[in-house]
């Protein structure tokens, strides 16, 4: 799954600006982060290609990058078994959210650097990748 990576200000209205370009141009935002102390917001749409036209056309420094998502047991420590491996391996995780959770699974959108992502993808293993 792709991710899109929007550099932005600061200020109050940054989210309202970004969904309300995506909606000027019918994208649908299928999960969103932002943290404002960082001035980065990663999303991921229907539409990644349009997604990063749209955010242009509306002054935004948008990259585009791709992500694994993972079907995990929705219990603790699970996560930290995924991480550590990762850690094992000398992985750096670079972004990583829960994208949502249903019965005794969740699944998390997690991403590496590009020349790790085949590895990443064989430790986790190919019955937990989405």
């Amino acid at each position: 799954m792709n991710r899109i990576i929007v550099t932005a200000r600061n200020e109050v209205g940054v989210i309202a600006d970004i969904s309300a370009a995506l909606a000027e141009h019918s994208i649908n935002i299928e999960s969103i982060n932002a943290a404002s102390d960082s001035g980065l917001v990663i999303l991921m749409t229907d539409a990644p290609d349009a997604t990063l036209r749209a955010l242009a056309d509306a002054g935004f420094r948008a990259v585009i990058g791709e992500s694994l998502i993972v079907r995990l047991r929705d219990e603790p420590g699970a996560l930290a078994k995924v991480a550590v491996r990762f850690k094992d391996a000398g992985i750096n995780i670079q972004s990583l959210h829960i994208l949502n959770r249903h019965g005794d699974h969740a699944h998390i959108v997690l991403s590496v650097e590009d020349q790790d992502r085949d590895k990443a993808a064989a430790i986790i293993g190919p019955e937990y990748i989405v």
